[in-house]
């Protein structure tokens, strides 16, 4: 016996949520012609991304790590997980400053805090989203 998929209850087209989830990668590959086209070094748009996305690859483990921890551990695990990628991606970046390029460094400092930004601007409209469709649905 077959069942169908069920059908998509969101009212929000999917393409809205796909861009709003993917908004971080998006921008950070967008921003590639910019750096060649100001003359900066390839390498600090690569060390930006992948800093990036080991940084957003963090948070979404964290994220499952904590799926049934009670709310203040969540909260706790949350908070070090946070300060623990930002003090480590900064180590890394003054480290590649100060000891290999300081181009490649401020390039990459750009590019990572450019694609958090965004992404971190794309969670929260995706959180807005859910709550509004969370009020608006029956209970």
């Amino acid at each position: 016996m077959t069942t169908a998929a069920p059908a998509n209850t969101s009212s929000t087209p999917r393409p809205v949520t796909a861009i709003a989830s993917g908004i971080g990668i998006i921008v950070a590959v967008l921003c590639l012609p910019f750096v060649l086209l100001m003359g900066g070094p390839l390498n600090g748009w690569v060390l930006g991304v992948v800093l990036w996305s080991v940084n957003w690859w963090l948070q979404l483990r964290t994220a499952k790590l904590i799926g049934d921890a009670n709310p203040t551990t969540a909260v706790g695990l949350v908070g070090l997980s946070f300060i623990a990628r930002a003090w480590l991606t900064a180590i890394i970046l003054f480290i590649v400053a100060l000891r290999y390029d300081e181009a490649i460094g401020l390039t990459a400092g750009v590019i990572f805090l450019i694609a958090f930004t965004c992404d971190l601007g794309g969670r929260t409209v995706l959180y807005a989203i859910n709550q509004r469709e969370r009020s608006d649905t029956p209970r």
